[in-house]
């Protein structure tokens, strides 16, 4: 019975259309893109509804062959990739709940791509974190990432720290080192 279930939903699946797809964030070398896949096509193609986003994906182009599967953020928002000027690092932040924003650094060798460890990715503050928010902000030189922390921390008495930091990852153990961190003063 499941086979003949199978039989039957599998050729609906095929002729399925298409629906929208945009290319954002293209590596400057051209060859990789960031599809965003939707069931129709959107209003505004600069401002997608994340309801109508199924896919967000890493492709080689001209292919469209998929590299990396990146997703959304907890809302739905499409993933923003920040690119290293040698196409080899990619970079991107994504929010899994309203707390906390993680970043993803992934490297190339050869034709694939391997995400690297960034749990130890951050500045450690001297309080109790209540919210966290690491974000890159752009690649200094290829292995070379500038990001920003914003803390937020318990207890209600509004304060709040940012750093700017440098991490310097290596193309063999994949491991990052924080390299240069400084604290922004409040704009208060």
């Amino acid at each position: 019975m499941l086979s003949a279930l199978l039989i039957l939903v599998q050729p609906n699946c095929a002729e399925d259309p298409p629906g929208f797809e945009k290319i954002a964030d293209v590596s400057p070398d051209g060859k990789f893109g960031v599809r965003i896949s939707c069931i129709g096509e959107p209003e505004d193609p600069n401002k997608i509804n994340p309801a109508l986003i199924t896919a967000v994906e890493v492709v080689s182009l001209p292919s469209k062959d998929v590299v990396v599967k990146v997703g959304q953020d907890y809302e739905g928002n499409p993933a923003h990739l920040i690119w290293s000027s040698d196409s080899n690092w990619f970079t991107y932040s994504l929010a899994d709940g309203p707390r906390v924003t993680d970043t993803h650094v992934y490297h190339r060798s050869g034709i694939e791509f391997t995400q690297l460890e960034t749990e130890s990715l951050r500045v450690n503050a001297k309080s109790d974190v209540r919210n966290e928010y690491v974000n890159p902000i752009r690649w200094v030189k290829p292995g070379v990432l500038l990001l920003e922390q914003f803390d937020i921390f318990r207890g209600g008495n509004g304060e709040d720290a940012t750093y700017s930091f440098t991490a310097r990852f290596d193309e063999k153990t994949g491991k990052s080192r924080i390299i240069s961190k400084k604290k922004i003063p409040s704009k208060e």
